[in-house]
């Protein structure tokens, strides 16, 4: 019972105006209406790829700009590319429309791509914090977190459930990022792979 209530118990979480400040936008009102996306918030985008990818792109260049232009003024934005749907070209025509050029875009987008459920695991697990440390991005993108494990077909259950426990520790350990995690399914599509 006590486990069930801890969360209430726990100091409320304090921002300071400049935190507020320094709130991310999409540039498309009806979300930024709805959304206050700041550091240490994660954000969860589901759909078809073309539909998300591009969100996601938009909101990775987004990221770059100056705060007073919607934007957190990010040194350095990191992508773990996990279902292969980065698009450095749709990178840098987001950028032009906001009068980036492209090699500034470029140079702060840091890319990996991981090809097994494995080496996501492994990237996530090892590598992300010493690139979190030496890098200091302000945003973090997983793209296709989940599809690398629900098109695996020889994973056990079992050895889901531990690697995506494993994972969301580890996330959840990251401090002063903005995390973004994309995924192509839909929670009909989840819940039918997993039957």
């Amino acid at each position: 019972m006590k486990s069930q209530f801890q969360h209430a118990l726990e100091v409320p979480q304090f921002r300071t105006a400049l935190d507020y400040r320094r709130r991310l936008t999409f540039g498309i009102d009806k979300l930024d209406s709805i959304l206050q996306l700041h550091l240490n918030d994660i954000i969860g985008i589901i759909g078809e790829t073309r539909y998300t990818n591009a969100l996601v792109t938009r909101h990775i260049v987004r990221s770059l700009l100056p705060h007073r232009h919607g934007g957190m003024d990010a040194k350095k934005v990191m992508v773990i590319d996990a279902d292969n749907p980065s698009n450095p070209y749709l990178c840098v025509d987001f950028g032009r429309q906001y009068r980036m050029h492209p090699r500034t875009v470029l140079s702060k987008v840091l890319v990996t791509r991981q090809f097994t459920i494995y080496q996501l695991t492994h990237t996530i697990l090892y590598d992300l914090p010493k690139r979190v440390y030496l890098h200091r991005p302000s945003v973090i993108v997983i793209s296709g977190l989940l599809d690398q494990f629900l098109q695996e077909p020889n994973i056990h259950i079992n050895e889901f459930a531990n690697l995506i426990s494993q994972i969301v520790s580890a996330l959840r350990r990251i401090k002063n990022v903005l995390l973004v995690i994309s995924s192509r399914f839909g929670e009909q599509k989840l819940l039918d792979s997993l039957v």
